[in-house]
Order: C-alpha cells, then sequence, then structure tokens
C-alpha cells in the first residue's frame, strides 16, 4: 500500500527538521533526504537544503543502486570521500550528483528497531574530507530519534485517516483505545509538529467541550471519577483519600481501576485521557 499524499507531506516535514539539525551537528553544507517506499525497494528524494541545482529533486533511487541504495540494501550507513572516483558502487545516477559537484556523501538510513527503513538521509561536502565513523558517531543519536519520530509521523497519518470516517460509527471502546495509543506517542515524540497533530487527533476524537452524550458514556465510576479529578490537581493518594473520606488502599484500588478502563500505564495519562474524553466534566 502506497503512502498517502498527507502521510508523505507528513513525514517530509520531520525530515526537514532532521537536516537542518544534522547539518548543524556535522558541519557539512549538503543535506537531503528521500522517503522510503512501502516495498522498500526504492526511495524518492523529496527534502533538500544547501544544494545549487534541482537535479537531486524527486530522484527515485532503487535498492542497491548508488551509494544510498547500496546503504538501504545493507540496512546500515555508507559513504565515499570521492564520489566521482568511488569503487564499490554503481553509477547510475551520477548524472543526478555530478551538477552538484558533490565529492564526500554519507547516507543513513533511518529506521526504529524491527522495522524497516522509513528514510535515508544523505549529508555531503563538495570538497573531499572524511566522513567516517566519528560524524556518524556524532549523528547516531539524532539519526535513532529521527527514525523515531518519522515513524510516528506515519502513525499519526495513518490515524487521522482512519477517522476520516463518520466518528458516529466509531464506539466508544474504539475511541478509548485510540485515545490511548495517541496519549502514548505524544509523550514519546520529540518533533513539535507531529504533537501538534496528535493534539488535533485528540480533539476530533473528543472536543474539550465534551457533550452530554460523552460524559453519560463514561466507563467510570463516581468514585474512580473523583480519584481522577483528585490526581488531576497532583493530589497524593493519602491525600486524596483523607479528602474522599477512604482509606488509601481504596484510592490505589480505583485509581488502578480507572486506569484499566482507559488503557493507560500511569495516573497522569489516566487523568490526560479522562479530561479530554470529557470524563471529569
Amino acid at each position: 500500500m502506497d503512502r498517502s499524499a498527507t502521510e508523505t507531506e507528513a513525514i517530509a516535514r520531520v525530515l526537514e527538521r532532521g537536516l537542518a539539525e544534522a547539518q548543524r551537528l556535522s558541519g557539512l553544507p549538503v543535506a537531503f533526504a528521500g522517503l522510503v517506499k512501502p516495498d522498500q525497494q526504492e526511495f524518492s528524494i523529496v527534502v533538500l537544503r544547501g544544494v545549487d541545482t534541482d537535479s537531486l529533486a524527486n530522484l527515485q533511487v532503487q535498492v542497491g543502486e548508488g551509494l544510498g541504495g547500496m546503504a538501504l540494501a545493507l540496512q546500515r550507513p555508507a559513504s565515499v570521500i570521492s564520489y566521482p572516483e568511488a569503487r564499490g558502487i554503481t553509477r547510475a545516477y551520477e548524472h543526478a550528483v555530478a551538477p552538484e559537484r558533490l565529492q564526500s556523501i554519507l547516507s543513513v538510513p533511518l529506521a526504529v528497531p524491527g522495522r524497516g527503513p522509513v528514510a535515508v538521509l544523505y549529508l555531503a561536502e563538495r570538497d573531499q574530507v572524511g566522513i567516517g565513523e566519528r560524524i556518524q558517531t556524532q549523528l547516531r543519536p539524532l539519526t535513532q530519534r529521527l527514525a523515531f519520530d518519522l515513524q510516528v509521523a506515519t502513525d499519526v497519518e495513518r490515524r487521522f485517516a482512519a477517522l476520516r470516517r463518520d466518528l458516529t460509527q466509531v464506539s466508544m471502546a474504539e475511541r478509548g483505545d485510540l485515545r490511548g495509543d495517541l496519549v502514548a506517542l505524544m509523550d514519546a515524540t520529540a518533533d513539535p509538529r507531529t504533537r501538534r497533530g496528535l493534539e488535533e487527533l485528540l480533539g476530533k476524537i473528543a472536543p474539550p467541550a465534551a457533550s452530554a452524550e460523552v460524559l453519560v458514556a463514561s466507563p467510570l465510576t463516581k468514585r474512580e471519577t473523583e480519584v481522577l479529578a483528585e490526581a488531576e490537581h497532583g493530589a497524593s493518594n493519602l491525600q486524596i483519600a483523607l479528602a474522599l473520606g477512604v482509606t488509601e488502599s481504596t484510592v490505589k484500588s480505583y485509581m488502578k481501576s480507572a486506569m484499566a478502563k482507559l488503557g493507560a500505564e500511569n495516573r497522569i495519562k489516566a487523568t490526560r485521557i479522562a479530561r479530554e474524553l470529557g470524563y471529569l466534566g
């Protein structure tokens, strides 16, 4: 299944931010990146920085071909000091590289563990310089984080597509499951645009001014709701117990039950989910 236009656009936005940071960290003037197609056999250059021409724009790179295609096939970084004289790579894309006069090039596939590459990142210099292990090590935290953010952006856009159908056909249980997934993604991603997209998604599932119908459909008991309302303001289990006139162990029991119903890993996520679904009023 090919990516939708909105999914491609979302990933490209994350790549733009990542390329700028990679240039800053490495000091290399040219950066570009391609989106890997779902079949992992090809990628297309969609983001460019520091280029003089449009020769690389929308270039289709096949797996195994050229430096980037080799990096994709091996699923590890690859580099050359002098691209025009480099051996061990095919010359399929020399016509696109030559107008930019690129010499030293590093290509890095971006993938989260257990999943195939989402994109291939390039950094380049028009002089011959060493782009070896030192720069790769320097960039590793960024490329790992960028790979994760790209995967999150992909997941977010696919959830957007799921929500384009009529929400009246989505059950409360489905909304709760989706809401929990989105909150977890929001906590995990470092990309600000992706976070804003997640917030927009959450608003589509349960607008801040929740309807009475949503409130009535809350799976929480009165006591569970009261416990979460107190916890939302930072109260400890002991403070909640004193406020509600119950034991601390009872508060823990209510909290555990509420977390299970909301699909939340901890009390902070539980209160956030309950608030945005309208369960706290």
